[in-house]
């Protein structure tokens, strides 16, 4: 079966065709599937097992392909490789797209975003809020230890969570569609064992090397940035994503660098104009028992939970962002994972 260059089709790779060359045009790797437009005008799908040498195949190589006809896939032979040759149709990583596409994240799911911030961010802590205010009681029953280490365990899983919420969100906007809050909580949810294994080991290694030396936390930081993102959308295991966050960021680790502390500026910030906004209202800029206790107890969590929002929205965004440049992901590809 052959279309027409006018209108081209569809090729699966049990059709015999002969020796020809083409361009990749995308590489899922959720499914494992390259699409390729041969050199006649036909696109051709193959799985990632039919490249020869293990390559790994990225948008805009130029490839030698031949189906075999009796079913199974024939060798496809990359004739350009490395980064260098994967140039996507959208240019290299962008940090102004990538904030960019995190505020219209916000923009477009902001009741979302804020609701589920709230759930899984801002409860916890409030719990360890409320814990700390045991301290400065003076209580040595301690009730406050209790409540500050359980509010620190729900916050890490919630932040997680969080992430895998904000990357359904952000991936329906990116294809012009709504997600409602069930939907998104939804996503979190199924993925709640992987992403809490996720974060007590994220947390647990850049916790130590923070304490050895500053740049070794700072460097997992950066290789593990998109990790929950590829728990939540390719469907990984914990080890697993790890090494797929780590191949990811290979070549924009600097770009991914700077994006973070970007967004620790803006959470400083927020965090310095929240404090100010309870210093006027009778709270203390440290915190502790000032003169309206109640302020205080809530400008962490006010703060946690906006700036949960901007790193949540940061995350997919900087996922998708890698996920275009190095493999040609677009946004309904990504999306299709979660129909």
């Amino acid at each position: 079966m052959r279309a027409s260059r006018e209108s081209p089709s569809i090729v699966t790779c049990n059709e015999r065709e002969p020796d020809m060359r083409g361009e990749i045009l995308t590489f899922d790797a959720a499914t494992r599937m390259v699409a390729i437009r041969g050199d006649d005008g036909n696109r051709y799908l193959f799985p990632a097992t039919a490249i020869h040498a293990g390559l790994t195949p990225r948008r805009g190589q130029q490839v030698d392909f031949s189906p075999t006809e009796d079913g199974a896939p024939g060798e496809i032979f990359i004739l350009q490789s490395g980064e260098g040759a994967a140039a996507s149709t959208q240019g290299g990583f962008d940090l102004g797209r990538v904030i960019s596409r995190t505020f219209a994240a916000i923009r477009d799911n902001w009741l979302v975003l804020l609701v589920a911030s709230i759930v899984l961010v801002g409860l916890p802590s409030t719990l360890s809020a409320v814990g700390q205010t045991f301290f400065w009681s003076g209580d040595s029953t301690g009730t406050g230890v209790v409540f500050v280490v359980l509010g620190s365990l729900l916050y890490l899983i919630g932040f997680f969570m969080l992430q895998g919420t904000a990357v359904k969100a952000a991936v329906d906007g990116f294809n012009g569609k709504k997600t409602g809050l069930s939907d998104a909580l939804g996503v979190g949810v199924r993925a709640f064992f992987p992403l809490l294994g996720l974060g007590i080991l994220a947390s647990l290694g850049m916790g130590f090397a923070f304490v050895l030396l500053i740049v070794p936390g700072v460097i997992l930081a950066v290789l593990w940035s998109v990790a929950a993102p590829a728990v939540v959308v390719e469907k990984r295991g914990v080890l697993e994503s790890f090494q797929r966050s780590r191949d990811l960021t290979r070549g924009y680790r600097w770009n991914v660098f700077g994006l973070l502390v970007i967004y620790i500026i803006l959470t400083w910030i927020l965090g310095a104009a929240i404090a100010a906004v309870s210093f006027a209202a009778g709270g203390t800029i440290t915190g502790g028992s000032g003169p309206n206790l109640w302020v205080n107890l809530l400008t962490g969590p006010v703060v946690n939970v906006l700036s949960g929002v901007i790193a949540s929205a940061g995350v997919a965004s900087l996922y998708y962002e890698l996920r275009s440049v190095k493999e040609g992901a677009g946004p309904e590809s990504l999306a299709a994972v979660f129909d």
